[in-house]
């Protein structure tokens, strides 16, 4: 028993573990998301399942088996795009429409029905009812189709991803936790997996078995992890969700003219309660704020409150709470009563979740990382270093 082929065991393992996990969802976060995913894995899972069929010279044994698990390959890429338009859509719902992504996977089973269903026909080892050329055609035409189908829905699905991770600072103070970048990860997984199969194809370029059978193994558990760690991207009521998606929708539109939803006086007035709000109850100190929890504290809507900062004020949501907490990190450094805060200490306490999303921001807004910013001040006040 090869190495290759013991990696390929446990990773087909691995992805429908992950399967049953994202299907059944016991966290119950993201469940229409989750379920696509978990076709996603589940299809892997088949692949992989035939790949080990192979290796082991049991395709002969096992025709309808390995004619299942090809037919699950046209779901794998429609079920991936699905599951990333659900992650990042606000109160998003299935749609009939959807359906028409599986089409090419309803054509191949009509192909393959006869192997799925008929005893007395066997796919692999016996006489086709096409002839034997036009088969040969159909089967290539198979092979390319799937990849080709999967690159589309790659690019789609990366797309999709992107404007997502820009979408969430008009409406989240702090992107880390629902940035999905694990989906990222996966996207690049599969990307990479694409990008051998057409080098081999068009260049030439072969990489060895156990190495690609390890890369496989290596990608499944890291995303298995993430997926497990995930938080529920959009935690709010069905009106606040379907509000954010119209945000979003109108940030996709900015070559449009923008509707005046406030007067000057009302957005000045209400500016000046934001404004007070913020600084007198400190709203920002919450590392979990989000725009329909500070629309909620202000007393207005969703759509005012982003009309407000973005058009009004000139920064998204993201921008405008992390500037307050810039300026609270910056009064705790300067003071001798916090000096026993290292900054990752100095970073909870102005509000921010971790170190590296402080260094991040914090950079961006003064030109100088916390370090240097302490640095810059310590000639004048010696004890305002903090601990490492």
């Amino acid at each position: 028993m090869s190495t290759e082929f013991i990696l390929h065991i446990i990773t087909c393992n691995c992805f429908f573990l992950m399967a049953f996990v994202a299907l059944f969802n016991p966290l119950k976060v993201n469940v229409v998301a989750n379920r696509w995913l978990g076709l996603f894995f589940a299809s892997v899972g088949c692949m992989l399942c035939n790949v080990i069929l192979y290796d082991a010279s049991l395709e002969l044994e096992h025709p309808r088996i390995i004619g299942f698990n090809e037919l699950s390959r046209f779901a794998m890429a429609p079920a991936l795009y699905l599951a990333i338009v659900q992650f990042t859509t606000p109160g998003s719902k299935f749609k009939i429409t959807d359906y028409l992504h599986f089409i090419p996977f309803a054509l191949f089973f009509l192909y393959m029905v006869p192997a799925l269903y008929f005893p007395g026909y066997q796919l692999i080892g016996a006489r086709f009812t096409l002839p034997p050329k036009l088969n040969s055609m159909v089967a290539m035409s198979m092979r390319w189709s799937i990849n080709v189908q999967l690159l589309i829905y790659w690019a789609l699905a990366f797309n999709t991803l992107r404007r997502h991770q820009k979408h969430i600072r008009f409406i989240a103070s702090d992107t880390v936790p629902v940035n999905l970048s694990w989906l990222k990860y996966l996207l690049l997984s599969v990307g990479g997996m694409l990008a051998l199969f057409f080098a081999s194809i068009f260049m030439g370029v072969h990489l060895s078995p156990v190495f690609i059978a390890s890369g496989y193994l290596a990608s499944c558990l890291a995303i298995f992890y993430y997926s497990l760690a995930q938080k529920e991207i959009f935690p709010f009521e069905a009106s606040a969700l379907k509000a954010i998606n119209e945000v979003i929708i109108e940030t996709e539109e900015k070559a449009k003219p923008v509707k005046q939803r406030l007067a000057d006086e009302q957005a000045h007035l209400m500016r000046t309660k934001l404004e007070t709000l913020m600084a007198s109850e400190k709203l920002y100190l919450d590392n979990e704020l989000s725009l329909p929890q500070l629309a909620e504290a202000v007393g207005v809507s969703v759509h005012d409150l982003s009309f407000l900062l973005n058009e009004k004020i000139g920064l998204n949501f993201f921008q405008f709470v992390n500037g307050y907490r810039v300026e609270e990190a910056k009064q705790i450094m300067l003071s001798d009563k916090y000096k026993h805060l290292n900054i990752l200490g100095i970073a909870y306490s102005a509000g921010f979740s971790s170190k590296t999303t402080f260094n991040t921001v914090f950079k961006t807004q003064t030109g100088m990382s916390p370090s240097e910013f302490m640095k810059q001040h310590k000639s004048t006040n010696p004890s305002l270093q903090p601990s490492s």
